[in-house]
Order: structure tokens, then C-alpha cells, then sequence
């Protein structure tokens, strides 16, 4: 499944949990926009495997969802959807720049088997 492929799974899975989404390409990459009934928004982007940082740090198994911080100012919940893992250079990443949570392969192969975001760890 290319980068576009996972960004439709991605939108369809979101559509099943009740998310509202909007799919806003970005430099011929794929993005989503979603809101929820309680008004959380997510801004969805996507990492293909092969762009994976080659880190020695990198953990062996794939990272969790991680806690990265309150949303951003703008109050959009950023998630990184990618079908490999994330390396610890990666999470440390993420952590910084708050709001944004990284959803790896596992983690994705749980959502498609019917577990939601929130289930994932994803604030309310």
C-alpha cells in the first residue's frame, strides 16, 4: 500500500468512527482534515515506510503512540500515520512539538481491526 492508498484506508477508517473528513493534499502528498462531534480536530499526515529515519537509536519494536503535549495553538491534534515504526529520534520529534501523536504499523493494524483513536490514545 503506497502513501495514497493508506491516506484512503485512513480516511475510511476515520469515517467509521464518526470523524467528518476532508481530504487537503499537500505538495501532491496526501492530508486529511477531520473533525469529530465533540469538535476535536485532526490534521492527518502520512510517512511512507521507505522514508523512515535510519536511526541506530531506532527501537527495535514499533513505537507507541506517544503523549507529544497539548494541542498545537491552533488547537488541531497532528497525527503522522505511517505503516513501519518510528525511531527514537522520531518520538523525540514528536514530543516536541506538541499536539502531534505518531500512529505506527501496529498501532495501525489495530485501528483497521476496529479500534478507534481514541482507543489508541488519542486526547479527548
Amino acid at each position: 500500500m503506497d502513501e495514497h492508498g493508506l491516506a484512503a484506508a485512513a480516511e475510511r477508517m476515520l469515517q467509521r468512527d464518526g470523524w467528518h473528513v476532508i481530504a487537503m493534499p499537500e505538495k501532491g502528498r496526501p492530508r486529511l482534515y477531520a473533525r469529530d462531534r465533540g469538535g476535536r480536530q485532526l490534521d492527518v499526515g502520512f510517512r511512507p515506510v521507505n522514508e523512515a529515519s535510519a536511526d541506530e537509536d531506532a527501537p527495535t519494536g514499533p513505537a507507541p503512540l506517544r503523549e507529544a503535549g497539548r494541542p498545537g495553538v491552533d488547537n488541531l491534534i497532528r497525527v503522522v500515520v505511517s505503516r513501519g515504526s518510528y525511531s527514537r529520534t522520531d518520538v523525540l520529534w514528536a514530543s516536541r512539538q506538541g499536539g502531534v501523536r505518531l500512529v505506527d504499523g501496529r498501532q495501525l493494524q489495530q485501528w483497521a481491526a476496529g479500534a478507534s483513536l481514541d482507543d489508541l490514545g488519542l486526547p479527548g
